[in-house]
């Protein structure tokens, strides 16, 4: 049997290409002259298109206000919108994939799942600052985004549960009065086409709309694997006094796939089949409709106080029928057929802030409230005929339906406290949350089970301002939660995750502010309480992840654009010294593109993700892998033309795997080379 990957070293390898994207994107700037390199140039109206390149000096994750990002006490990271056009990201996916210490796995072939410093981050998402259930078994689109941040380790003396390794904060376009209409066509490989439209109009000076349109569809590099996608969100802004805004977000998301749940293992590696090998069902599907509103109200009561109050509620629908690899005997696979879905999953969510700031304080009071419903429906697995894991022959796989299971309801009160007090060049930054959480679960035919806990977590940063431009920091913090983040899990069953992060680092702005740069020093021990059916804990599992993280992001020049982030992680389990599931020592990205002239834009990068297994005591080696994208854009006037080119080299390797021991036979292989094409109009 071939070797799946290659055995010489694919991080020497993503380091010189990283270094010939330079030297080649230094050769371009080299020959068109130097540039200008005033530091008030925000933005670059290049005809109809505005790129705004890739730097972003205050995101509000890391302290949910105003605080600049060289003041936050945590390694924060910002994924812009031109950022995200240039990569060609339609999906969440696609645009996470340079971040440092992010990596993306399988998430069952069905729905985003990323881990961050290790730790898995499902249920870590949040939409402008709360947290964002509504789409998540599913793949989020990016249409109507206008940046995505992530802040990097315990985070839940701000977003209460969770946050082991960090949050993902997406941030919403909005209805700032600006009038535009953009419209954006593409086609890609595997018959993939997407249609885009972003619509800002006025109605009058107290009254903005906007609107966001995406329709995707296409087959896959998987045999029988497609998808059919149809998104659309309005927006408006309400002014209705001064130092008065109202925002009101409508999403509606319509999403047919067929899941991919990957190869088996065999001898303690995947499978060496081809990419497009299916081992499912002709006849499986998951569909989904969730619909999402939302409100954000922020009042400046004057120079020093602002109240800001938001609410959500999402609801979402979804089927899924699946087929499932399970043991592998004999050089045959066993499999099941196994139903669930959602009928339906609800979120609903309240927050209320009030911030008062004067010269050398800022202290933000807060309260949010939220709730998580789920009525879940399943059908027992369905045993299959086994098949050759070489060879594997599919056709219709029988159904076995839907029928109630359990009901699972998760509420969550918190009240938190955020201080910023600034003594010349020295900054204080202290949390203290208090989050009280009632888990109910009722099984058909079961009484009701129910867990009611408190707990309290706190972050304590300092601040030291070197210069203008450069500052060091140090931090600690505390945050729990609890496995699955206590929405699937047994009341009866759950004890809470003890997390707790240890952090140093240093921020810069070099270039006159234009270039941000980070380094990190991190240390996070978790505990996790092992119970037996009666609850009671019988063991505890500690795991520690330490590592290193260093980014970069901004211009190097007016023209030239750069995203490049290094992470060494070192994790285990502390008794046993084994790697979690699909989680890498090192991770390599490199992004960069350099507009030659009015017309042309160059660009391209690498990405190196290193060893990792599949299970958590490192039974199925996933190997590590290199891939390299190049893309070109041309506009004039009010159009433009992009070409994307994925995986260059046709790599051959393993995105990732399932968590817990099904992951040992569900591994999904990676896109070979694929290109996208698009065109857009704005006017």
């Amino acid at each position: 049997m071939t070797t799946l990957l290659p055995s010489k070293s694919l991080l020497s390898l993503a380091i010189k290409a990283s270094f010939s994207t330079l030297v080649m994107t230094t050769c371009a700037f080299a020959n068109t002259g130097t540039s200008s390199q005033e530091s008030d140039v925000e933005t670059m109206q290049i005809y109809g298109h505005q790129y705004e390149g890739y730097a972003e000096h205050m995101p509000q994750s890391g302290t949910k206000t105003d605080v600049e990002w060289l003041d936050v006490p945590q390694s924060v990271s910002v994924v812009t919108k031109t950022e995200m056009e240039d990569r060609g990201a339609v999906r969440l996916v696609d645009a996470l994939d340079g971040v440092a210490g992010v990596n993306n796995t399988l998430g069952e072939g069905s729905r985003d799942q990323f881990v961050i410093r290790g730790f898995d981050a499902l249920n870590d998402m949040y939409r402008d600052g709360m947290r964002d259930d509504g789409t998540l078994q599913s793949y989020r689109s990016l249409a109507n985004i206008e940046r995505v941040e992530v802040v990097k380790g315990a985070a839940g003396a701000l977003y209460g549960r969770g946050s082991a390794g960090g949050i993902i904060n997406l941030v919403t376009k909005r209805a700032n009065g600006d009038t535009f209409t953009h419209v954006n066509g593409s086609v890609g490989s595997n018959s993939q086409y997407v249609g885009q439209v972003d619509s800002s109009f006025s109605f009058s000076d107290k009254v903005n709309g906007r609107v966001n349109l995406e329709y995707r569809e296409g087959d896959s590099y998987v045999d029988h694997v497609d998808s059919n996608d149809f998104f659309i969100a309005p927006t408006l802004r309400f002014l209705p006094a001064h130092n008065h805004i109202i925002d009101i977000d409508v999403e509606y998301a319509h999403q047919e796939l067929v899941p991919y749940r990957g190869v088996p293992s065999h001898n303690g590696k995947p499978v060496d089949v081809p990419v497009d090998t299916f081992y499912g069902g002709t006849n499986d599907y998951q569909k989904s409709d969730s619909l999402r509103l939302a409100v954000n109200y922020e009042w400046q009561l004057n120079q020093d106080w602002m109240w800001n109050n938001r609410a959500s509620y999402s609801h979402i629908e979804l089927e899924q029928k699946g087929t499932r690899q399970g043991t592998v005997t004999a050089g045959e696979v066993s499999q099941t057929v196994n139903n669930f879905g959602y009928d339906p999953r609800t979120t609903t969510t309240l927050q209320s802030e009030l911030v008062w700031e004067t010269s050398d304080n800022q202290l933000m009071i807060g309260a949010d409230y939220n709730q998580i419903n789920i009525d879940l429906t399943l059908a027992s697995d369905k045993t299959l005929p086994p098949k050759d894991i070489y060879d594997p022959v599919v056709g219709p796989t029988p159904d076995p339906g839907f029928k109630p299971f359990r009901d699972n309801t998760t509420t969550t009160t918190g009240i938190y406290i955020q201080d910023v007090y600034t003594l010349g060049d020295l900054s204080l930054i202290g949390n203290v949350r208090y989050d009280s959480m009632d888990l109910e679960q009722q099984k058909a035919g079961a009484e009701k089970e129910n867990l009611d806990d408190d707990k309290v977590s706190y972050r304590a940063g300092l601040v030291y301002r070197i210069s203008d431009d450069v500052s060091v920091y140090g931090s600690l913090a505390r945050s729990w939660q609890l496995p699955y983040s206590g929405i699937y899990i047994n009341p009866k069953l759950a004890e809470f995750f003890q997390t707790d992060l240890k952090e140093v680092g240093a921020k810069a702005y070099l270039l006159d502010n234009a270039l941000m740069l980070n380094a990190a020093i991190f240390q996070i021990d978790q505990e996790q309480p092992q119970t037996n059916t009666d609850g009671d804990v019988i063991a505890k599992i500690e795991a520690r992840h330490q590592g290193l993280e260093l980014e970069a992001r901004g211009k190097i020049t007016e023209e030239w654009d750069i995203s490049v982030g290094y992470s060494y992680l070192d994790a285990e389990d502390k008794d046993t010294g084994k790697k979690p599931n699909d989680v890498s020592d090192h991770l390599f990205s490199l992004w960069s593109t350099y507009q030659l002239d009015d017309n042309w834009r160059l660009g391209g990068g690498v990405k190196y993700v290193g060893d990792r297994y599949s299970g958590n005591d490192e039974a199925v080696a996933l190997g590590d892998y290199t891939t390299v994208d190049l893309m070109t854009a041309y506009t004039t006037g009010s159009h433009k033309i992009q070409a994307n080119v994925y995986n260059l080299f046709d790599e051959k390797y393993i995105l990732g795997a399932t968590n817990g021991k099904s992951g040992l036979n569900q591994i999904g292989y990676g896109a070979p080379v694929e290109f996208m094409l698009s065109y857009g109009y704005q006017f």
